[in-house]
C-alpha cells in the first residue's frame, strides 16, 4: 500500500501564513539580500492577491535583484496601472532600466518618483548619474549642485560632481571637490591618487607631491603613486630618488612603457648608460614609442655606436605615423640632451651610407645644411 507524501513543513507553514505576514517577512529576505527565498514567498502571496501594491513591488525588488528584468518591469507596471504615483514602484522601475542601459527612461521614471518626495538625494544621484552617461554633462552638474544645496556634505553627490568636472577637465574644480570627499576618509586610496594626477596635470607639483606621498602612506605597493612620487622627484631632478620609488614598482610588476622610458631619461641624466639603455629597450619591448627609440639613437651618437644609431634611426622612421614631423623631434630630443653637438655627425653618416628612403635621406641632407 502506497504511503502517503509527507509535504514539507516549512512551505505548509508559508501557506497558512496571511498576505501581511507575507509582504512582512518578504521584506525581511530583502533586507538580508536572501532575495531568492524572497521571490518564491512574494510568488505564494501574489497567488492569494495577484494586485496585493505591497508583494508586486516586493517581487519587482526581489526580481531586480536576482537579474530577473522583464518579470521586475511587469510588476512594477501592475502597481503603476493601479496607482500612477506609486514610490516604490517608480523607484524600482527606474532602476530596472538603468540596469538594462536605458537611462532616458530611467530619468523619466526617477523623475515623477522626485515630483513627488522632491530631495530624495539618492534617487536624485542617480538621475545626475544616468545625464552623465548620456553625456549630458550641464544638466547632470545641475542636479548635483541641487543636491549639494540642501544636503551640502552628500558623498555621493559631491563624489559624482568631482567625477564629472574630472571628466570634464575642470581640474582646479574637480581638486577642490574631491577634498571635500577626503574629509569622508582622508585615507581613501582612489581619491589621493587622482587628486595627486589633478595637481600634476596642472603643474603643482609640490602639491601633487604630498598627495601621492599620502597615497602611498596608506598603499605602499600602489604603482599609480610611486609613478606619481618618481615623477616629482623627476621634475626636480631628484633622479636617484625617482629611481628609487620607480624600482619599487617592478617589484610586484613588470610595469609599463612610459615607466621605462622615464626610467630610461633618469638614469641618463646621471650618466648611467648601461642602465638607461636597458630601460629604453624594455620599453620598446611594449611597442613602438618614438621617445624611446629616440633616446637610444641618441645615447649610441654619444658612444659613437654608428651602426646601432643608425638601425634605430630607420625603426624610429617606421614609427613615423605616431608622429607629424618625427625628424623633428629627433632633433629635439638630442637638443634635450645637450647632445646636439653630435647630430650634423651622425646625418653625415647616414647619407654617406646611402641606404634607406631617398626621400627620408633628402630631408635629412636638407636638415644637415640647416645645421651648418
Amino acid at each position: 500500500m502506497n504511503q502517503p507524501v509527507e509535504k514539507n513543513p516549512r512551505q505548509n507553514e508559508e501557506r497558512e501564513l496571511s498576505v501581511i505576514d507575507i509582504s512582512k517577512k518578504g521584506r525581511q529576505l530583502l533586507r538580508s539580500r536572501r532575495y531568492s527565498e524572497a521571490q518564491k514567498l512574494f510568488r505564494l502571496g501574489l497567488e492569494k492577491e495577484p494586485e496585493n501594491p505591497y508583494l508586486l513591488s516586493g517581487m519587482g525588488d526581489a526580481c531586480r535583484e536576482r537579474g530577473d528584468f522583464a518579470e521586475s518591469e511587469r510588476c512594477y507596471r501592475l502597481l503603476l496601472d493601479v496607482d500612477p504615483d506609486n514610490l516604490f514602484a517608480l523607484r524600482g522601475l527606474g532602476d530596472v532600466y538603468k540596469k538594462l542601459n536605458r537611462h532616458t527612461d530611467a530619468i523619466s521614471q526617477w523623475e515623477k518618483y522626485i515630483a513627488l518626495r522632491p530631495q530624495d538625494k539618492f534617487v536624485m544621484s542617480r538621475i545626475a548619474d544616468s545625464y552623465k552617461v548620456l553625456q549630458k554633462y550641464e544638466r547632470a552638474e545641475q542636479v548635483y549642485q541641487q543636491i549639494l544645496h540642501f544636503a551640502a556634505e552628500d558623498r555621493f553627490a559631491l563624489t559624482g560632481l568631482a567625477d564629472l568636472q574630472h571628466q570634464l577637465g575642470k581640474d582646479e574644480e574637480a581638486i577642490a571637490t574631491y577634498e571635500r570627499v577626503l574629509k569622508f576618509d582622508e585615507n581613501e586610496l582612489h581619491i589621493l591618487t587622482i587628486i595627486g594626477k589633478l595637481c600634476w596635470r596642472i603643474s603643482d607639483f609640490d602639491r601633487a607631491q604630498v598627495y601621492f606621498s599620502r597615497a602611498i602612506q596608506v598603499d605602499p605597493t600602489n604603482p599609480y603613486a610611486l609613478f606619481g612620487l618618481g615623477n616629482c622627484y623627476r621634475w626636480h631632478r631628484q633622479y636617484d630618488k625617482a629611481l628609487e620609488i620607480w624600482k619599487k614598482i617592478l617589484q610586484h610588476s613588470k610595469g609599463t612603457q612610459a615607466l621605462h622610458t622615464r626610467m630610461g631619461d633618469a638614469h641618463f641624466h646621471l650618466g648611467q648608460f648601461e642602465q638607461a639603455e636597458q630601460s629604453y629597450q624594455a620599453s620598446l619591448e611594449f611597442g613602438d614609442d618614438l621617445f624611446s627609440a629616440a633616446a637610444l639613437i641618441c645615447l649610441y651618437c654619444q658612444r659613437e655606436k654608428w651602426q646601432e644609431s643608425s638601425d634605430y634611426f630607420w625603426r624610429f622612421m617606421n614609427m613615423a605615423p605616431l608622429h607629424h614631423n618625427p625628424i623633428d623631434l629627433l632633433i629635439k630630443r638630442f637638443v634635450y640632451t645637450e647632445n646636439q653637438v653630435l647630430l650634423p655627425n651622425f646625418f653625415q653618416y647616414l647619407l654617406d651610407r646611402g641606404e634607406g628612403s631617398p626621400t627620408i635621406l633628402t630631408e635629412i641632407e636638407s636638415q644637415l645644411k640647416r645645421l651648418s
